[in-house]
């Protein structure tokens, strides 16, 4: 039987980790990326990740979001253990109850800041008008109103990830997941775009943000550091 989601704004935790471990076969051996890693991640809070490149964080934060499956240990999102999910209810899960932000963006060239926005509703089926006025009120909150029909080779990297934040909030999620989202961005931008992650927390969401600025993470409610794939 599926379980049924909780409200959007239901207090604790919307993802559990419980003694998680992901190996990797390389051709040299098994890597562990993870190694027993337990942590929740709650309902309008800013939790922030930190650690040295290559300890861990950016895989945990795959498994948190189900584009993973530990190899032991588990996750459970919204109710299910993602390991017990099909590839169809993980892509579904995904699209509709996480969103994504990435340190390069992701914007594809070829579509304007509003139809970047728009594709994410286009996949859940959303109706055209109520898409497009969600599109534009998401623009105008990231304060993008000018630049709609901009395309991403005509925005600053600042613009272009605040076109990103748009679109992972297209679908409405319950939790926001963002690897290393002001790696690219110099130290005023990055700090403007960390205050928005921020904010959008204290409506409600869950948002993890994976860093390794101190700066950033001091902005988050809760930081938690990483080393060689555990949490110290």
């Amino acid at each position: 039987m599926t379980a049924e989601l909780p409200p959007a704004h239901a207090p604790g935790a919307v993802i559990e980790a419980r003694d998680v471990t992901k190996d990797y076969r390389m051709p040299g051996g098994v890597v562990r990326a993870l190694r027993g890693v337990s942590l929740d991640v709650e309902r309008g809070r800013c939790l922030a990740i930190l650690g040295p490149s290559g300890c861990g964080k950016s895989t945990l934060l795959h498994v948190l979001g189900g584009v993973d499956v530990p190899t032991t240990g588990a996750v459970t999102a919204l109710g299910r253990r993602t390991a017990e999910m099909s590839d169809a209810a993980l892509t579904r899960l995904r699209l509709r109850h996480i969103g994504f932000v990435f340190q390069r963006f992701f914007l594809l060239p070829m579509l304007t800041a509003e139809e970047n926005v728009l594709l994410p509703m286009i996949e859940a089926g959303v109706p055209p008008g109520e898409r497009r006025a969600r599109a534009r009120a998401l623009l105008a909150r990231v304060g993008l109103s000018a630049r709609l029909r901009h395309h991403p080779g005509q925005l600053s990297g600042g613009e272009m990830q605040r076109v990103a934040i748009a679109r992972a909030l297209a679908n409405r999620p319950q939790v926001l997941l963002a690897d290393e989202p002001t790696g690219e961005l110099d130290e005023a931008t990055g700090r403007e775009v960390g205050m928005l992650l921020r904010e959008v927390s204290t409506e409600g969401l869950a948002v993890v943000v994976v860093t390794h600025n101190p700066e950033i993470a001091a902005l988050a409610d809760r930081q938690v550091r990483m080393k060689d794939g555990v949490i110290t």
